[in-house]
């Protein structure tokens, strides 16, 4: 199993994602990720690449319905330059009811418009490498080589840069399996990922005539340790409560059997502001991630082995929390599950 982690965006400096990245870089970690939250995870990416030498720079997500597929393949690619080609491209059309309302986009039908637009992906990348003509109209998307073009295309680490779609429904998640390198999923529990999530992409890579296992399945957890267990399992609290009152993650919270818990934060929240997270019950926290001491954070975590491919520790950054406790929830996973140190 690969173990990745994520860097706090929302509330760090930019001078310190370098040295996050860095940090992950040289504890072993294969991956290191982002998001869309307000700023550019391609820029954050940027930043930080000169500062690694072996990690993966991945975005968990990068949201289609803010770029073309023309802009994104470029992001991407330029991301690829920086690295010498360690760049996954995490992509969704966006967040419902947050990033389709701040870009006031069209994103109904999600599934054939992200299957065009990852078509295009390829197509444009193709294209920068061997210059041969392209040309694609669909339903929700059309693009096409210029016919005069005395500039040429531009230059590329690698042909095809590795495309994870970032999805949690089952037709998604079947789509996934028909057509990505990779499916990253998030707060779903690990019987999730063995009753719906792996079937799913199976059931997809079968229908498109792949082999599942060229799929990998990677799960974005939250992680929260620490040797003081009362701050580890409150910041986990707050990312966890967060989460599973944002409408998206119905399907996670009922799967998990905590609906009636769920519906109770949200009362709480409604009433008292983001400080109600502080009080869930532990039992629910630990539904949704891996959180404790750093033993018990081990534990926890040999419960997805052989269940993912890929696992990708994601710190804990909504308010309430500060700046200075996301940090130390990243140096304290960093620090637990490095790859070096278990090695």
């Amino acid at each position: 199993m690969r173990t990745g982690v994520t860097m706090p965006i929302l509330n760090q400096p930019y001078e310190k994602f370098p040295e996050l990245a860095k940090l992950a870089d040289e504890a072993g970690f294969d991956s290191v990720w982002d998001y869309e939250f307000f700023r550019n995870p391609f820029v954050i990416h940027g930043i930080c690449a000169q500062a690694t030498q072996r990690i993966q720079h991945a975005t968990g997500i990068a949201t289609a319905c803010s770029r073309t597929p023309f802009e994104m393949a470029n992001a991407a690619a330029d991301i690829d330059e920086l690295t010498g080609g360690r760049m996954i491209l995490g992509l969704a059309t966006g967040g419902a009811m947050w990033t389709d309302i701040f870009n006031g986009a069209d994103v109904e039908h999600p599934l054939p418009r992200l299957r065009e637009y990852v078509e295009i992906l390829r197509a444009q990348w193709k294209h920068f490498s061997d210059d041969e003509p392209f040309s694609f109209e669909g339903r929700f998307y059309k693009a096409a080589s210029p016919p005069f073009n005395p500039w040429g295309t531009r230059q590329l680490a690698r042909a095809q840069i590795p495309v994870y779609l970032c999805v949690v429904q089952p037709r998604m998640l079947q789509l996934g399996g028909e057509i990505a390198d990779g499916v990253l999923s998030w707060l779903s529990t690990p019987e999730r990922f063995d009753e719906v999530i792996r079937p799913a992409i199976a059931e997809g890579a079968e229908r498109a005539g792949r082999n599942s296992d060229d799929v990998e399945v990677s799960a974005l957890v939250l992680c929260s340790v620490s040797e003081d267990r009362e701050a580890a399992i409150r910041r986990a609290a707050i990312n966890v409560g967060n989460y599973i009152c944002f409408p998206g993650a119905d399907p996670m919270v009922q799967f998990a059997g905590v609906a009636e818990a769920r519906n109770g934060v949200l009362q709480k929240f409604l009433a008292e502001g983001p400080v109600a997270f502080e009080s869930m019950d532990e039992e629910v926290v630990k539904k949704f991630a891996i959180c404790g001491t750093p033993e018990e954070g081990r534990e926890q975590l040999a419960e997805w082995e052989g269940r993912v491919d890929h696992i990708v520790l994601h710190t804990p950054y909504v308010p309430p929390l500060a700046g200075p406790e996301s940090e130390d929830c990243f140096r304290n996973t960093v620090a637990a599950f490095a790859p070096t140190a278990v090695a």
